[in-house]
């Protein structure tokens, strides 16, 4: 499935509603997507959520009006969907490092935060080698904390609480299992479930404080990426969408997905379906 495609539509819409009430739930709707598959899709191609792109722009052109017109900074800010001047001058100091005011004088350094234009060059040189599995229900047991959307960095502090806490340590070497991070989309826009465990079968006597979930009968598509750097990781995630999705016959067919890690490399597996 060409998501580029549906991710220009995205940001076409978000550039034509600067001025109007506008939040990622809404964009995913417009282009057909779940809030929970927008935000990742768009984050990984993008390199930032949603949210920030959209403030990122409202502030960049906000100080082009400011530097160009007499037009009231409160106004301005309202129409940018600030609810105040104090949450406006905040958020403008924080990405343009100067108060509002100072857009109306001249000498002063801004930020310009361009729309994006998703015209993908897909390197030649760096080809990305996937492989298919099908495979019936997977049983797995884990760990798993409700997130909000936008909170991202959460996800590596979780992973330090349960290794500091003796528990991953405890049910990867008892049952000699490879890890999983598992990621699950909620009804809830704003918020989805990340597991850490690993794939359950019938000797495993699960801890208590483990949920069990059934994963659904899926075909797969699996990348491989070489160690476990969470650098890397987010690249692959970026490139499969870039490079993988935007020329194949495949789409994503639940809210879930996960990464397998083994004692050396990392595993990024994703539920397909043909279009």
């Amino acid at each position: 499935m060409n998501y580029i495609n549906e991710l220009q539509k995205a940001i076409d819409y978000i550039e034509d509603n600067l001025e109007n009430n506008i939040n990622f739930e809404i964009v995913a709707k417009e282009v057909g997507m779940s809030a929970f598959y927008f935000h990742r899709i768009f984050s990984s191609v993008i390199g930032i959520s949603p949210t920030t792109y959209i403030r990122n722009r409202r502030l960049t052109v906000a100080a082009q009006e400011i530097s160009k017109n007499n037009e009231n900074i409160l106004d301005i800010a309202l129409k940018y969907g600030f609810e105040s001047h104090e949450a406006f001058s905040r958020a403008f100091k924080n990405f343009h490092g100067v108060v509002p005011k100072m857009a109306k004088t001249d000498g002063n350094e801004f930020k310009n935060f361009s729309k994006a234009n998703l015209d993908i060059e897909v390197n030649i040189n760096n080809i990305l080698g996937y492989r298919i599995e099908s495979k019936d229900i997977i049983k797995v047991s884990a760990f798993f904390r409700k997130f909000n959307i936008e909170n991202k960095d959460e996800i590596p502090k979780y992973w330090k609480e349960l290794k500091e806490s003796g528990a991953l340590e405890k049910i990867s070497n008892k049952y000699k299992k490879d890890l999983l991070g598992i990621c699950i989309g909620t009804q809830s826009d704003f918020e989805y479930k990340y597991g850490i465990g690993i794939e359950q079968t019938e000797d495993i006597d699960t801890n208590i404080e483990m949920e069990k979930i059934e994963i659904p009968k899926s075909k797969w598509v699996v990348f491989k990426c070489e160690g476990q750097d969470e650098k890397n990781i987010n690249e692959l995630w970026s490139r499969i969408y870039k490079e993988f999705f935007i020329t194949s016959s495949y789409k994503q067919c639940m809210d879930i997905d996960f990464e397998l890690y083994d004692d050396e490399n990392t595993e990024i597996w994703i539920p397909i379906s043909k279009e």
